[in-house]
């Protein structure tokens, strides 16, 4: 019999972990007894809750997490609305149950999904004593250095490969549900404005008027052969450096986003929303040029001129993120307000300094899809 899906962190019981942590294998004969709940990621994770459970067992067993992170849907309901509609919620716990051991993403110890009853939940290994990045704070040069390497040596590893065809539940941008993306982006175009626009110069608040109702045909653009699997949610809050077991680099959260698109996709996003725009301007066409060795290396099908008018192109795309999460933001939430405002500030400094906006003509306006 299926485990009811939690939808509060307070549902979350010690017997329905137990049941949980058994039916995955994570153990096998313990019992959980007793569960301690630590609200975690305020202010990071804009469209999920999280918390650190630590947990007492009424027996040792080898395996058996001291502590775990489970992941629901935001509470907020304009965060989870705009989640549904775009199918995060579903794909990452979907993304966890089939790929966690092929990324560079936590172990996954127990997920579910029911889409129609709109429940998710994903209890996952606890990466807490590594060192988090802070978006607000923005990535030193040499931790930049680092992940776009570390991201170059994924794309290689996925760059068409027949695997990732064969995963038809990660869309390409241009998936129906993901073009929702130019509705709610539209949806949010003035509470954003109003929010944050006092922070952007004239031509910037331009760019964000402009590419809106561009970005289906962006969307196609971006969903062209050649493909590889892209985070999609590339930022630094998202990084961990270092893994539990020392195996690797980098440890990667929030797969919300994970989409077969052009890999510039990534790195733009990254180096448009959480690194100083200076050190940006400064080293961007050299990680680029980097990039480009290690994930596309001796592939004829894919120019560096090519990936370098892609890159600017996802630069100019990814305006989208602060602005759609700016559209529904707590403005409670002191970290989370400051966090879209320095994401937009970065991402259209961006945009002006590669003179990304030109490529704006490239693009139709569509209008909006309407959800039924």
């Amino acid at each position: 019999m299926a485990l009811t899906i939690p939808k509060r962190m307070d549902e979350i019981t010690a017997d329905w972990l137990t049941d949980a942590l058994r039916s995955s294998g994570v153990i096998k004969d313990a019992k959980i007894t007793e569960t301690a709940r630590e609200q975690i990621g305020v202010g990071v994770g804009i469209l999920g809750e999280l918390a650190r459970i630590t947990l007492t067992y009424d027996r040792d067993e080898a395996g058996a997490p001291p502590t775990i992170v489970a992941k629901l849907p935001t509470q907020d309901p304009g965060g989870f609305g705009v989640a549904q509609m775009l199918g995060f919620y579903e794909k990452e716990a979907h993304i966890y149950h089939e790929l966690a051991q092929e990324l560079a993403a936590p172990r996954n110890y127990y997920s579910a999904r029911d889409a129609e009853k709109q429940a998710y939940v994903i209890l996952m290994e606890d990466v807490g004593s590594l060192r988090q990045g802070d978006q607000v704070e923005g990535a030193s040069v040499a931790d930049a250095d680092l992940l776009i390497q570390e991201v170059a040596k994924m794309h290689a590893q996925w760059w068409d490969r027949s695997q990732l065809e064969a995963l038809e539940w990660i869309p390409t941008p241009a998936a129906p549900e993901l073009k929702l993306a130019q509705t709610s982006a539209m949806m949010s175009l003035e509470p954003f404005l109003t929010n944050f626009g006092s922070r952007l110069s004239d031509r910037q608040r331009g760019v964000v008027q402009a590419m809106a109702p561009r970005m289906m045909a962006m969307q196609d653009a971006f969903s062209e052969r050649p493909q590889t699997l892209n985070h999609g949610d590339l930022r630094l809050d998202n990084i961990f450096f270092g893994s539990t077991d020392g195996s690797r680099a980098l440890t990667l959260i929030d797969w919300q986003i994970t989409v077969k698109a052009r890999g510039p996709y990534d790195i733009a996003y990254f180096l448009s929303q959480s690194i100083d725009p200076g050190e940006r301007k400064a080293n961007e066409k050299d990680w680029m040029k980097g990039y480009y060795e290690v994930a596309v290396a001796e592939k004829n099908t894919y120019s560096w001129d090519q990936c370098w008018d892609d890159y600017r192109v996802a630069t100019l795309y990814c305006v989208a993120y602060p602005l759609i999460a700016g559209g529904s933001i707590d403005l409670g939430n002191e970290r989370g307000v400051e966090l879209v405002g320095r994401m937009a500030e970065r991402s259209l400094t961006a945009v002006t300094d590669l003179n990304a906006d030109e490529l704006l003509e490239r693009y139709e306006e569509r209008p909006p899809i309407i959800p039924s």
